[in-house]
């Protein structure tokens, strides 16, 4: 079927030619796609302003041969918060750049569609910053990377599988590593541990209202370096937050 309409948060947008752009979609029915949209750069363009990044679309795709075009594009959500506050912009950037790494392009990922839309609504909503401290950002990157099947082993040495005492995180052993397997790990404190459990198994609503802290930034970095193992990249969006 060469026409199909789905909804869709927009990850990404950059210009492509004079007066079109290329967009980045996370789409409920059809998980991540690049698409074009023509002439959205015109100043008589009236319906450009939908597909800015963040923003939840309904829209029309037309799979031609060789690129899917967005032919037209409505409203759902527009999340003007996160716009208007850097530590909330921040940890949106986070989030979808996130989601446009972890999943393939064009496999159905509906529960990371809804991940990512609770996401951007929780950061509009406002939390407590800055972004790098804050347990909301930690846990929708955590949260993305266990739909992404990456979650890392934190009630176990991810190495021997024995029960001692964590004293590292191990990105290329998959989690928190004891004593006797420390190896390449990076230290770790309880508290990173804490906050990193915490962004498993407390939901997003708890996240938001939860105080920042070191040991959530500290987590961060143990989670990003996952993150990076894994994807073969790094975040732009966290080293912008740390300028």
């Amino acid at each position: 079927m060469r026409y199909a309409t789905t909804r869709a948060v927009v990850l990404s947008s950059r210009p492509l030619a004079e007066a079109d752009r290329w967009l980045t979609l996370f789409t409920r029915d059809q998980g991540r796609i690049d698409a074009v949209v023509k002439g959205v750069r015109r100043t008589t363009s009236r319906w450009g302003g939908r597909l800015e990044p963040f923003n939840v679309c309904d829209v029309v795709l037309y799979r031609g041969r060789s690129r899917v075009t967005v032919t037209s594009a409505q409203l759902v959500d527009v999340f003007h918060h996160l716009r208007e506050d850097r530590d909330a912009l921040t940890a949106a950037a986070v989030a979808c750049e996130a989601a446009a790494l972890l999943f393939a392009e064009g496999e159905p990922e509906v529960r990371a569609f809804t991940l990512l839309r609770s996401a951007l609504r929780a950061i509009d909503a406002g939390f407590a910053g800055p972004a790098l401290r804050a347990p909301l950002v930690l846990g929708s990157l955590m949260k993305l990377m266990y739909e992404a099947g990456y979650l890392p082993v934190l009630d176990r040495c991810a190495s021997c599988g024995g029960g001692g005492r964590a004293l590292a995180f191990s990105a290329a052993r998959g989690g928190l590593v004891c004593g006797e397997c420390l190896g390449d790990g990076v230290p770790v404190t309880p508290e990173a541990i804490a906050a990193l459990r915490d962004a498993v198994t407390r939901p997003l609503s708890e996240l938001r209202a939860a105080p920042p802290s070191e040991a959530v930034e500290e987590a961060l970095r143990d989670l990003h370096l996952l993150f990076a193992y894994h994807t073969g990249t790094r975040l732009r969006a966290l080293r912008f937050a740390r300028l």
